[in-house]
């Protein structure tokens, strides 16, 4: 669990450091991740927009409600730690894990 976590903040930390997060961009997120849900509804999108919504909420108020999406948690955690970004590899745009200025 501890290196699921450490994984996570890690591959967070680099996604944040690329694409500094606002307001704004975390509401567009939960936007686009309310939008996959609605096209194939499951469950792994489901968590994907409590993610997404948990980072709205602590970007707001700083209460970490995203870790409650332990799913997408751990997805973005096992692809950091694969190839270096927490997003897919279709998704994955190659500037964050060049610019990677935490630890690894």
């Amino acid at each position: 669990m501890n290196k699921i976590l450490e994984n996570y903040q890690k591959g967070m930390a680099a996604f944040d450091n690329c694409h500094p997060p606002t307001v704004q961009s975390q509401w567009v997120a939960l936007k686009d991740e309310i939008g996959e849900f609605i096209q194939e509804p499951n469950w792994s999108e489901i968590w994907d927009v409590v993610h997404a919504g948990g980072r709205l909420v602590y970007k707001l108020i700083g209460i970490p409600l995203h870790l409650l999406a332990y799913s997408t948690v751990r997805k973005h955690s096992q692809r950091f730690e694969e190839y270096g970004c927490i997003r897919s590899i279709r998704n994955c745009e190659g500037k964050c894990c060049k610019q990677l200025t935490v630890d690894s």
